[in-house]
């Protein structure tokens, strides 16, 4: 019956309808196909700033624009350099190299006697005069050279959890070698690593000689030589100092770390793990102590001088030297002539090369112009 339907139905001129899916199933499914693509698409949207249409300048450079920034590089750096180079000179300086010097019990070197020996110490004295009045603030540094505390192994041979006072008899790999006695299984070194056991030692006594055999002491003090933010985050002691009687003093010390006034917040100690970049370098000893209505007032006054040292740091087995440094300093900082001559030589060689580009403008800047507009003449 269903084909005589069919049938009539086309005689009287009708259709026979068409199966289409569902509406739900056909949105749902296009829905699912437009969300995958959306997916699959990484491509930014379409704006001038994703599409980097936006409005842009570039610089044409020509020797009217590029000829006049090098002559004001020139006028600027230069006279930087003369005021750079001025405000260094006027720092006072005074370099003593006490390497050699020798014990006055003995008349040995006390290089030779440190070397040869462990845990002994040499003292010697050396004699001085200073020029002229050293006014202001007067820094005391020793001075190294041929000293690689650069070095990637060096550098990395210390505990930073243990300075800052945890766990100090437990300290970390990274010290090793200096890690425990008797290869790890003895008591913890405190501090740890090769940094804290080379800690320089050598201790200065200096005086003041006003006529004759007289003399007097020149006191130094030794706070505030390290950098705030090291004494206040990086170094602190632990909350018991007890911890320290589990541990032992590294081979190279004589003293155990909480026998040091300020135990890991020894300013010396802290100055001394600040690595330096380059194998000659200067640490900060100690400052002049100013005391007023004294000879000590305002820095150091010119005369003679004695240098006491206690000669506990060898250097010779790297072939080093060891300097005591007087030093003042100005609102640049210490003596250094290298910025004001770079500033100086950087000037000259700008005003140099705008000359000499100056130069070959004028002889061949007008035949390019000529040989461009005749090119064009022609087209």
């Amino acid at each position: 019956m269903a084909n005589n339907s069919t049938e009539d139905d086309l005689a009287d001129g009708g259709h026979i309808p068409t199966v289409s899916p569902k509406p739900d199933a056909q949105n749902g499914s296009a829905n699912r196909s437009e969300s995958i693509e959306e997916e699959k698409s990484r491509k930014p949207g379409n704006t001038p700033f994703k599409q980097q249409r936006l409005p842009a300048w570039q610089p044409i450079l020509t020797a009217g624009t590029v000829l006049p920034m090098f002559f004001l590089v020139g006028i600027i750096f230069i006279p930087l350099g003369v005021v750079f180079l001025v405000t260094s000179n006027k720092v006072q300086e005074l370099v003593i190299d006490y390497t050699e010097c020798v014990d006055a019990d003995t008349g040995l070197r006390c290089m030779d006697a440190v070397t040869n020996a462990s845990f002994v110490s040499c003292k010697c004295a050396v004699e001085f005069e200073l020029q002229e009045d050293f006014k202001g603030q007067v820094y005391v540094y020793y001075r190294l050279s041929r000293y690689y505390q650069n070095h990637r192994r060096y550098v990395n041979s210390r505990d930073d959890l243990q300075l800052l006072g945890q766990s100090v008899d437990e300290p970390s790999d990274t010290c090793d070698p200096y890690t425990n006695e008797y290869n790890e299984t003895g008591p913890a070194y405190a501090p740890c690593g090769a940094i804290a056991n080379s800690l320089f030692n050598d201790t200065f006594f200096l005086q003041y000689r006003y006529t004759g055999d007289t003399k007097e002491a020149v006191e130094l003090d030794y706070s505030g030589i390290a950098w705030k933010s090291d004494v206040n985050a990086k170094f602190q002691n632990p909350d018991n100092p007890g911890d320290f009687n589990k541990t032992i003093s590294p081979p190279n010390w004589g003293t155990p770390i909480q026998e040091m006034p300020g135990m890991l917040q020894n300013e010396s100690f802290i100055v001394w793990m600040r690595t330096a970049a380059f194998p000659t370098f200067r640490k900060l000893h100690s400052k002049v102590l100013r005391k007023p209505n004294t000879v000590y007032d305002n820095g150091l006054s010119k005369g003679l001088y004695s240098l006491y040292v206690d000669y506990n740091y060898p250097v010779t087995g790297f072939g080093g030297t060891k300097s005591f440094v007087l030093s003042t300093t100005s609102w640049l900082g210490g003596k250094n002539n290298f910025l004001g001559v770079a500033y100086i030589v950087t000037g000259s060689l700008c005003i140099l090369f705008g000359i000499i580009f100056i130069l070959v403008h004028v002889k061949y800047g007008n035949r390019n112009i000529l040989s461009a507009s005749t090119a064009s003449l022609m087209s």
